[in-house]
């Protein structure tokens, strides 16, 4: 099933909640969260938008990736099948100076935006190599936008005749540019020689971390698990 909207170039930064740093900080627990109905976000016009305000529309929206029912969406390439809930709602978009295979968000208001890579590491090395390259990577992203970063223990789960790696943490940003929180996961799997395929999702809290946390752990529990590669080699040409 595929999505709303043309696909449009936005700016880096709901991307950087993806990459996961080395950091000891242990956040003080979330608020609660207020009592919203479930609701998907309005119609996605598909044009670039800015940081967006968090309140009752962003939480509603989390309630929805919450409880929405799964369905596939594929990139471009048909190479990779992803389940998301509420699939219609999101918009296919490009990251400013990040290559990526998918690029989605859920509304224009950017209440959780997923993105789909390709990390290249030594063909005879473990897939751990894969998390650690990913984060070097991004270790830039994370300096410019200030943050701090709390890391879960890292889980294995089978994948065809291998095992892949799920990684989640939540992130703490204090720059000028963007004050917020982010539950981040993503997931690393052996899709091919000496390239492994990296999925991650982010969902600014807004106020709201206990939502935000709710659907970053179902992702990590229903959707990263479930990734499939259709592609028997690497695909060229990236988003």
């Amino acid at each position: 099933m595929g999505t709303r909207g043309s696909s449009r170039r936005v700016g880096a930064w709901p991307l950087f909640g993806l990459v996961v740093a080395c950091s000891a900080h242990t956040p003080s627990g979330p608020p609660a969260a207020p009592a919203v109905v479930a609701a998907p976000p309005p119609r996605d016009d598909g044009k670039s938008s800015a940081a967006a305000e968090g309140g009752l529309a962003h939480s509603a929206a989390l309630e929805e990736l919450k409880i929405g029912p799964l369905l596939p969406m594929i990139d471009k390439r048909r190479s990779v099948r992803l389940l998301v809930p509420d699939a219609r709602h999101w918009t296919r978009v490009k990251f400013f100076g990040i290559p990526s295979l998918l690029g989605l968000r859920y509304g224009k208001d950017h209440h959780a935006v997923i993105g789909v890579s390709i990390q290249h590491i030594d063909p005879e090395a473990p897939l751990s190599d894969c998390s650690k390259a990913f984060e070097a990577w991004g270790a830039p992203f994370l300096d410019t936008f200030d943050v701090d970063v709390a890391r879960d223990p890292t889980t294995t789960f089978a994948w065809r005749q291998e095992k892949g790696e799920i990684h989640t943490s939540f992130a703490r940003t204090a720059s000028l540019a963007v004050r917020d929180g982010f539950a981040v996961a993503y997931g690393t799997y052996p899709a091919w020689k000496g390239a492994c395929l990296i999925v991650g999702i982010a969902v600014p809290a807004r106020e709201d971390e206990v939502r935000a946390r709710a659907v970053r752990d179902r992702f990590a529990a229903e959707v990263l698990p479930k990734v499939l590669v259709f592609a028997k080699e690497e695909p060229s040409g990236r988003d």
